[in-house]
């Protein structure tokens, strides 16, 4: 008897990656993920007594695959909360709205 494989389901990261420029710098390129992997809930939640921008800025951190955003040397930045910070808050909204993040965010504010 002869078994044949049968096509069994793969978990694999089926987030799409969506594709922007940055209103306030001309000629950016941000590729973000469209939403969080479950993985991702609990960094992202912190401490009961983390701020909503806080939350909102470790979204960002997880979402961003890729920018060409460079330091003065030309270096390409690292993708962490310290340069994310340095965003313009309408191009940091704008990313948020792209991937549907708004209600995301509202279910990871803390329950009162």
């Amino acid at each position: 008897m002869i078994l044949q494989a049968t096509n069994m389901p793969q978990l694999k990261d089926n987030r799409k990656e969506i594709k922007l420029e940055l209103k306030s710098i001309p000629g950016s390129e941000v590729v973000a993920k469209d939403g969080l992997l479950a993985g991702d809930i609990e960094s992202v939640q912190g401490s009961p007594d983390d701020s909503d921008i806080t939350r909102t800025l470790r979204v960002l951190e997880k979402i961003i695959v890729k920018w060409n955003l460079t330091d003065d040397k030309d270096q390409v930045l690292p993708i962490n909360i310290e340069n994310i910070r340095k965003l313009d808050f309408g191009d940091v909204t704008n990313i948020l709205q792209k991937v549907n993040f708004t209600k995301a965010l509202m279910d990871l504010s803390p329950m009162k």
